[in-house]
Parts: structure tokens; sequence; C-alpha cells
């Protein structure tokens, strides 16, 4: 039989009190408490007003500061909303609980507002009650960057991580606005897979018994939501977490929140519109209405219209190396001369998107759009209609990284199994990252995908522009840290 000792979990000294609190019949824990109001309800109501009122309220909060003074005490609670001070006398029934409790409870006080000496508002309370005995020591000081990313209740206290989630949250709430305002339907997908899909990355595997089989979790949600398009929902967009099986660093988590939305009857110059409309709507909407960033202490301005530029261009500004005039094999030298790897093997187009990653990706850092992709870079997308050689496909650059990604969707289901097989080729040649042969959306395709653009923008690195925050972590509810950190 295993046993659980509390001891090998828990403060000492806490414990005790718990089992004091429990021996004088108090339940540390009850199921309820009545409040009266948020704390910010109560501080607000007398903000300006000299004259206090005898109503009787029912606060509650955690204990945030903790002042006995023998027959008086001070102690500041705080909630959600904000925090409210409590001063207990040897009047107030539960004043003996007092050496019971620590910084951390959360506390239950019925009083009548009062102002101090010192004019300040406070709870004067008539009864006291323990609403949960804490049983591990806050931080007294602030949180050093490991314990934040590893004790993320207890960091979610201080008041910039908590900043950073509140705008996550509402970054996520603008944008559902937006495109409903738009008509789009929301929609949810499979997390599991039997073919992994939709992006150029290493999956996560696990095996299902039922079935018998290696399945994965997603690393897009692209193909399932252009199969709803064929199925008649012709605006669909979901908000969810993929999976990656990648690094863990500043920009990288692998498990992170995507929004992909996919609108027939539109192409990649639609979904450019879209991108400027909606990320404007949520800065407008989370930032007040500033339409200049503030990002590792450099300015990025979000004028509209945005720049665009080709790969070409790009490399051409920021490397000063004319892409077009060198041969395949000048530009396999220079590519590798600065870093790049071919693990299926080289051809034009993925030199030309390794450079670019390389010498210009960096650079970018006012919104621009990328366009007009080599059409190696992804077997998903509709050729150019006038240039050879290149997709229809954009890529929203911003402060030196892709925040957005863009198609007019491939449609054809005879070149859509053309690229899926170059695609297996190439794996089988060692690029663990290609797509795979998915005959359940050929055969999708198969049943008509209307003229389709599809936008992916990644929320996490959204969040990082709106908070200033250099790290994934920053803005994440849960990041995942690695072992040595």
């Amino acid at each position: 039989m295993v046993e659980f000792n509390p001891e090998d979990h828990f403060a000492t000294d806490r414990l005790d009190k718990l089992k004091r609190l429990q021996n004088e019949g108090i339940n540390p824990y009850p199921p309820s408490f009545d409040r009266s109001c948020a704390l910010a309800e109560f501080t607000d109501r007398y903000d300006d007003e000299t004259s206090l009122s005898d109503e009787e309220y029912r606060l509650a909060g955690r204990i945030r500061r903790f002042n006995d003074l023998g027959g008086i005490a001070f102690l500041g609670i705080a909630d959600e909303s904000g925090g409210v001070q409590l001063y207990l006398d040897d009047e107030t029934e539960g004043f003996d609980l007092l050496d019971s409790l620590d910084h951390g409870d959360i506390i239950g006080a019925t009083g009548e507002p009062i102002r101090t000496d010192r004019g300040e508002l406070s709870l004067r309370v008539q009864q006291l009650s323990v609403l949960t005995k804490t049983l591990n020591h806050p931080p007294r000081d602030e949180l050093n960057e490991e314990s934040r990313l590893r004790n993320r209740p207890v960091a979610m206290w201080e008041p910039d991580v908590r900043a950073r989630l509140e705008t996550r949250f509402d970054t996520i709430s603008e944008i559902r606005s937006f495109l409903e305002g738009r008509d789009f339907t929301e929609a949810d997908t499979t997390v599991l897979q039997n073919v992994y899909g939709g992006a150029n990355a290493t999956p996560f595997e696990t095996f299902c018994e039922a079935k018998d089989q290696t399945m994965y979790l997603r690393i897009a949600t692209e193909l399932d939501l252009k199969k709803l398009v064929v199925g008649g929902f012709e605006r669909v967009f979901e908000i969810g977490k993929v999976f990656r099986n990648e690094d863990i660093d500043t920009t990288h988590n692998p498990e992170f929140q995507m929004l992909e939305l996919y609108q027939a009857w539109a192409d990649y110059e639609d979904m450019m519109q879209i991108t400027e409309d909606l990320v404007c709507y949520v800065v407008d909407s989370v930032l007040d209405g500033s339409r200049t960033l503030q990002y590792d202490g450099k300015e990025i301005d979000l004028s509209r219209p945005w720049e665009r530029l080709t790969m070409t261009e790009a490399i051409h500004r920021h490397g000063n190396i004319n892409v077009e005039s060198l041969s395949d094999d000048e530009l396999e030298t220079i590519a590798r001369e600065h870093g790049a790897e071919f693990p299926g093997g080289f051809s034009r187009g993925l030199g030309i998107m390794e450079l670019f990653e390389t010498v210009a990706e960096p650079e970018l850092w006012d919104p621009t759009f990328v366009v007009d992709h080599p059409q190696e870079t992804t077997p998903l997308c509709k050729d150019h209609r006038e240039k050879d050689g290149r997709i229809e496909r954009f890529e929203l650059m911003v402060a030196g990284a892709e925040l957005a990604n863009s198609y007019t969707e491939l449609n054809d289901p005879v070149q859509q199994g053309e690229h899926f097989a170059a695609q297996l080729e190439r794996y089988e040649a060692g690029d663990e990252e290609a797509h795979q042969m998915d005959e359940g959306f050929l055969q999708a395709l198969s049943y008509g995908l209307p003229p389709t653009g599809g936008l992916g923008i990644g929320i996490d690195r959204l969040v990082m522009l709106l908070t200033d925050s250099q790290s994934i972590k920053d803005v994440l509810p849960f990041p995942m840290v690695n072992s040595k950190e």
C-alpha cells in the first residue's frame, strides 16, 4: 500500500497550523463563501467619499500583507480585481485565528467600512473566516526567472506576469470578435491524426490501442479545415493548440497556439487584406489604438499599407546578393556558407528560402509581406498565375520573425498528389519534416475545393509583440521548460 506523507510535500509549520485549526473544530477548506462583491467594487464605492455607510460587507481574498500588532492587526488581502485593508481587534470574532494564519492564506471577512487615522479605506472586521489554509510558503521577494517558469500559479500573482497573460486572453477574444463580425464560423478539428500534415515539422507520436496503430498529434489544423470548406463551410476558422516536436527556446514551444482561417472565393491577396485588418483591429482593441509598438528597444510602425517584397528582392536588399544572377551551384555554395542544410537534397527554390531566412528575415522589422515564394517551399499552395516557378504565398514578417503564413490554396487533386509524392521522396531521402501522402485529404479534394484563401497566425508571437516579450515562455500560461533550466 502506498502511503502519502504530507511532510514530504508541504511546510511542516503550516501543517502544524492546519492541525491546530482542525483540532479546534474549524474546517480550513469550507465549500463556499457568499461574498458581497469583488474588492475593487468595495474600494470604488467609497473612493471619493468622506462619509461611510454602516452597510455590512462580506469580502474575501488572499493575504498579501500581515501586520499583527498584538491587540490589533492589519491584513492586506487581494483578489482578481484589487486589494483592501482589513482592520481587526480583540472584538473581532475569530481574532484568535491569526495565530494559525500565514501569508498566502485565503480568508473571508464580514464587517463595515471605516477610514483609519491615516485616511485609508479599510474594512473593520466583525467576523473572520478561514477559507483556504495554504501549505507552502509563497516567496517573500520577487521570483527569479527559473521560479517564474516552474511555479506559474504563484508567478501569476506578480503584476507583470498577470498583465502579459491578460493581454493574451484579450487578444484571443478580440480575434474571435473580429472573425465572427465577418461571418466566419469557429470550428474544432481533430488533434489525434492518422497522417500529420499542413506544415513542415516533426510530429509527436502516440499509439492508439483501439486501432492498433501509431497516430500523431496535429502539427497544423489546415487539412481538416479545408475539408470543412469542401463540406460547404465557406468561412471557417479555428484557434487551437498544435504540436511540433522541436526545440524549446525563446521563440519555440512544442505546444503552441495558432489561428487558421479559410475563406472560399478568396486568394492570397484577400488574405493580405484580412491580415492587415485583423492585426490592426487587435492592436486597436488591446492597446487602445496605438499603431506604434515598442519591441526589444526598437519601434515597430504598423502604419498601413504594409510593404511587399519578394524573397529575391529581400535577399538583394539585405544581403546584397543577386540570386537571379547565380547558377544553381553558386546558389548552393553561398547558401551553405550561410549555414543552410538540405537533408532531402538541394533545389534552387529551397536554396533561395534558406538564404532568405539567414540574410533577410532578421532584418525585416516593420510589417512586411514577403510574397511569391519558390514552388519547393510548400506542397499545399497554388502555382502563381503569372510567375513561373513561384507560388501564391506570403509570409508576414515583423521584428525579424514570421508572424503569419498564407496561400492561395491548391485545389487540383492531381497536382496535390504529385506534390505529396515529391514530398514523400524527400522524406525517404532524409528530410524528416517533409509532408506525408494523405489519401484522406486527396479524397476530399476530389469532391471539389472551391477557390480558397487560407491564413495562419501564430498567436503566441503576436502576444509577444503586444507585450514587448522577448521569450515565448513569458506569454504562455504554462510554458514547457527544459530539465536543465
